[in-house]
């Protein structure tokens, strides 16, 4: 009975196998042989026109594994093999793959692609790297190796296993970097990149993820859990307007709506695309370009790599300017300097960014912005190794814009006031910090005026924060309230550039350019967001609103448009 058993299963998967074979399959793939039973019970069904497997109900859920054996003419060792596994996503959470090797019978594969699921009822392939196989069916049902579903609630259903003993195409792809080595593309050269003068850049946090992106990260900064999202996990406080993006672009949001009912999707900062349509929209509202956020806690992250090698490419083709922002933010006293000053040098050596066009330099360098100079975050000995090192390295010197705390002007340890006033630019961080006018949240900006004559007198420039409002109840929860900035239409923030041009800055950073987790947000969000969560809006002004008023801002910066005290454009 056994035996008649796995010889049907084997026919309806050698169907399976052949329905979703190419004609130009890679002659040295295996098609794995699945064994049904024990925990990975499972049955073959037919789902819009493919056969797949699909495991059976077991206690609490599903049957989490799917096994697998070679064939008898595959190799039964290795230095390394390549799975390739094609499956309907469904579901939220990774697949996984556990497979025998020496001392292990589940060991799970070291290096995977394309592994999230995003429950978008598509057709996906993830491909998976395992080291030093030993098959020797060693699994339950006498398998090889298993496929492993994220959780009991989630049915894995799979199309086709195919196993290979060398790099495929597909995995090449996957596993390809070319973002790590210099530009090699065509550029533009709009934006002049030799100073600092005359230019409005927007912060680019770039960390969003979806499943089903390059990066293969979950819904990073979209929600709490990575594997899923949902309306008491997401940490975001407005939802992007998606309506020029892609359908490549778009990753679905599982239980999420627009009020008229239609699916509701994300984006992914890791899809080249949209870090094009990104800089397509500063070029189009007049935006110089971007400071690009690298987060010293997350440089081991390969995705932060990716992100600069796609704004590299989007600055070029475009015409922008773009230059590192690091954000020391979280990272440990004692690792500081060498997690910002080893990746530096690596942009340097090995992706080269100093020679790229589009990177902004000043006064001859290039241009640093490190963020983070806090007094009370490290001790100032820390601050002047850094500025030292900017300061006098024949090689890997830049002109270093310091981030610091507003109060720096009246920081009372000499020493770390001694740091402040040795930056070649220096911005106070100013997001958050507001007056009252006429009972209503306005951006502090009285102090301005005193920073940038100590700022002259120190023979630094002087780089103000200009930001459009704030919000994260959705990240911090509903205590938070009480922290929202409202925009007042545009007010508040038009407020701060009429400021800093009436006191002669000739250069802005605007927080931010797509940070929706804090609300400070200036590209295009949607008015019509979904129903399932709270989502702020732009209070029905077009959805373009902030992206216009900072093309606005950046001629008063540059001094093409006459400065004045009342919003310059109508909705």
């Amino acid at each position: 009975m056994i035996e008649k058993s796995c010889a049907l299963w084997l026919v309806l998967w050698l169907g399976v196998a052949a329905l979703g074979a190419s004609p130009d399959a890679d002659p040295k793939g295996f098609d794995l042989i699945p064994v049904s039973g024990a925990d990975g019970a499972f049955e073959s069904v037919e789902i819009d026109g493919r056969l797949m497997l699909r495991s059976l109900e077991a206690a609490g859920g599903f049957a989490p594994y799917l096994y697998f054996h070679l064939p008898a003419e595959a190799p039964k060792e290795a230095d390394a093999a390549y799975l390739e596994l094609t499956y309907k996503d469904v579901g939220t959470g990774r697949v996984g793959v556990e497979y025998n090797t020496e001392g292990n019978d589940y060991r799970p594969a070291d290096l995977g692609y394309d592994t999230f699921l995003g429950d978008s009822g598509r057709l996906r392939t993830a491909v998976f790297r395992l080291t030093n196989p030993r098959f020797g069916r060693r699994q339950n049902n006498g398998a090889d190796l298993r496929v492993c579903s994220p959780a009991k609630g989630v049915r894995p259903h799979v199309v086709k296993a195919v196993l290979f003993f060398e790099p495929t195409p597909l995995f090449v792809e996957r596993d390809a970097k070319p973002w790590l080595g210099p530009y090699m593309g065509p550029t533009r050269d709009d934006i002049d990149a030799t100073t600092l003068h005359h230019k409005v850049l927007c912060g680019y946090q770039g960390w969003f993820r979806c499943p089903g992106d390059p990066a293969d990260e979950g819904w990073r900064h979209w929600s709490r859990n990575r594997a899923s999202i949902a309306p008491e996990s997401v940490t975001f406080e407005m939802w992007p307007d998606m309506s020029e993006y892609t359908a490549d672009e778009k990753y679905r949001a599982p239980g999420f709506t627009y009020p008229d009912g239609k699916p509701a999707h994300l984006f992914s900062s890791a899809h080249p695309k949209t870090v094009d349509r990104h800089f397509e929209w500063m070029e189009q509202y007049g935006i110089d370009g971007a400071f690009v956020q690298r987060f010293l806690v997350d440089l081991k992250n390969p995705s932060s790599d990716r992100v600069l090698g796609n704004v590299r490419a989007s600055a070029a083709k475009t015409g922008r300017v773009y230059t590192a922002c690091y954000d020391m933010t979280g990272a440990p006293k004692d690792r500081v300097y060498d997690l910002l000053i080893g990746d530096w040098k690596r942009l340097v050596d090995q992706k080269k960014v100093t020679q790229d066009e589009r990177y902004l330099h000043h006064v001859g360098k290039p241009v640093v912005f490190v963020w983070g100079f806090y007094s009370d975050r490290f001790e100032p000995v820390l601050a002047h190794r850094i500025i030292d090192f900017f300061k006098t390295d024949k090689r890997y010197g830049a002109t270093l814009v310091g981030g610091c705390q507003w109060q720096w002007r009246t920081e009372k340890d000499a020493e770390w006031a001694r740091a402040f006033r040795r930056f070649d630019v220096i911005s106070p961080w100013n997001v958050g910090n507001i007056m009252k006018a006429e009972g209503l949240k306005h951006a502090a900006t009285g102090h301005w005026k005193n920073d940038l004559a100590e700022a002259k007198k120190a023979q630094m420039g002087y780089l103000p924060v200009i930001y459009p409002g704030f919000g994260w109840t959705n990240l911090k929860g509903k205590n938070a309230s009480g922290a929202t900035i409202p925009r007042l239409g545009g007010e508040f923030f038009w407020r701060q550039f009429a400021t800093a041009a009436d006191l002669g800055m000739d250069m802005a950073y605007v927080a931010m350019f797509d940070e929706v987790d804090e609300g400070t947000a200036i590209f295009k969000v949607s008015n019509n967001p979904p129903t399932q969560a709270r989502f702020a809006t732009y209070d029905g002004l077009p959805s373009d609103w902030y992206l216009r008023l900072t093309g606005e801002g950046s001629k008063v910066i540059r001094g093409v448009r006459k400065v004045q005290a009342t919003l310059p454009i109508k909705p």
